[in-house]
């Protein structure tokens, strides 16, 4: 039996000079405070000051809060306490990793290839640790602001009180059904998230300059393009004119052409009276934004004003500690959000909010997503079982939640590593593994082996991404 998989940890310093004369590194932080003391491993990320980047050297003596000297070798072999030679270097900033545990997957000699059935392990942790880290895609759920409506038909999203244009391309949108209200009466949804699309276009406000308003009809002519606005959706004006308030939320009623329109004061009301001005200066905005394709789902809302939402750019990101069997805190590189996310057998764009998926391979170069990473009485790439081939009475684990509804099956709820007595045969996407099978892996910074070929261990090792 292998080692439980650790994420590394480490104390992590700032240096800032090192000085030739008296052999000093200098860091920002206070060693003592930190408890850093002599016989600690030391390693620096960048080369300064005749310190070579990656090289591991040991802490000699303390020589105050923000100072220390350096070994070249473990302080029992360096009997004359002598120090490594500097060069004048400052000021730098130049990370350094202060006694790392569980790097070089657990081995004793803290080398990075496997030696025998006891020494598989994993490293993660903060970033600025020296070494290989684990990488992973996440996707953050970040509730929106506003409330967006969305149509099946349609692969144009608007908004209502949002910051579309501050969207990335790329972000997944989900709504949270149950909205009521608008604008400062809006209550946030509570009921189900459900997938909306990728953003393809954040386009932000889309602007329609007005030329005047007919109160017969009540219709605000254009010589802007009224076409370019979106039916039902909300729409607001810079100034107020005929009848109509300034920033105030109307929805478009009818477009006649490219140069006539009408509102409603709610969604999906009669004809918003207006009077009759000959000139107007004034915009109609509506905030869109571009879906890649036509909307999964309707989003409406409870009053029409649409769903509140929320927002997941899947990116890449760095575990740095470990929560639980498929819970991690994890950090991503693009939006800088640490935050906790949980394991999925999925692809990176398939991640829903707060999802994280490990990319692995196996002893055949085969491709998965590691689901978790625990201990080694485990299967790493078990049997799958589809819906439809579901048995009922039997005990599944939820393996990938695809389009299928688990809670029709017996499941609690759609989630990864759910487990559950089946009562129906199951239909969609998803798979599922037989409960007695722990889909948890052996994973290195070395090699992928097969199971019983390589030092003992009967399981296979997978690696895992690494930086």
């Amino acid at each position: 039996m292998g080692r439980p998989l650790k994420i590394a940890k480490a104390t992590l310093l700032t240096v800032t000079a090192t000085t030739a004369a008296t052999g000093a590194v200098t860091v920002s932080q206070n060693v003592n405070t930190l408890n850093v003391i002599a016989g600690m491993r030391i390693q620096l990320s960048t080369t300064t000051g005749g310190l070579t980047a990656g090289t591991q050297y040991w802490i000699l003596q303390i020589l105050d809060a923000n100072n220390f000297t350096v070994s070249a070798t473990q302080l029992s072999a360096n009997t004359s306490q002598t120090p490594v030679t500097l060069t004048d270097a400052g000021p730098v900033t130049v990370i350094a990793t202060v006694q790392a545990v569980d790097t070089g997957f657990s081995n004793p000699d803290g080398s990075n290839t496997a030696t025998n059935s006891t020494t598989y392990g994993v490293v993660g942790g903060n970033t600025g640790i020296y070494g290989n880290q684990t990488l992973c895609n996440v996707a953050f759920g970040v509730q929106g602001t506003g409330t967006q409506v969305s149509s099946t038909g349609s692969n144009v999203v608007v908004g209502l009180g949002t910051d579309f244009a501050n969207i990335a391309n790329g972000t997944i949108i989900f709504a949270q059904y149950g909205t009521t209200g608008y604008g400062a009466n809006t209550v946030i949804g509570t009921g189900a998230v459900t997938l909306i699309g990728t953003v393809a276009n954040n386009v932000g406000n889309v602007t329609v300059a007005v030329a005047n308003s007919i109160a017969t009809g009540n219709v605000i002519r254009t010589s802007g393009n009224a076409q370019t606005l979106v039916l039902g959706g909300a729409v607001t004006f810079d100034t107020a004119f005929g009848g109509l308030t300034a920033s105030t939320p109307y929805f478009v009623k009818t477009i006649a052409n490219a140069t006539a329109f009408t509102v409603s004061a709610t969604p999906g009301g009669s004809p918003q009276a207006i009077t009759s001005n000959v000139s107007v200066t004034s915009n109609a905005i509506q905030q869109q934004l571009v879906l890649s394709a036509v909307a999964a789902n309707n989003s409406t809302g409870v009053s029409g004003a649409g769903d509140t939402f929320i927002q997941a750019l899947p990116e890449a990101g760095y575990i740095v500690r470990q929560k639980g069997k498929t819970k991690y805190l994890v950090q991503g590189v693009t939006t800088g959000i640490l935050g906790q996310a949980y394991t999925a057998n999925v692809a990176n764009t398939a991640l829903t909010p707060n999802t994280m998926s490990i990319i692995s391979t196996n002893a055949a170069s085969g491709v998965n997503y590691i689901s978790s990473l625990n201990d080694y009485q485990s299967q790493t790439f078990p049997a799958t079982v589809a819906p439809g081939s579901l048995s009922i009475g039997t005990v599944y684990t939820i393996y990938s939640t695809g389009t299928t509804d688990w809670t029709a099956c017996g499941a609690a709820s759609n989630m990864t590593g759910v487990s559950f007595v089946a009562t129906a045969t199951g239909s969609g996407t998803g798979t599922a593994i037989l409960g007695s099978a722990n889909p948890d892996v052996i994973a290195t910074f070395g090699t992928a082996y097969a199971a019983n070929t390589y030092g003992g261990q009967p399981n296979p090792i997978v690696t895992i991404n690494a930086a």
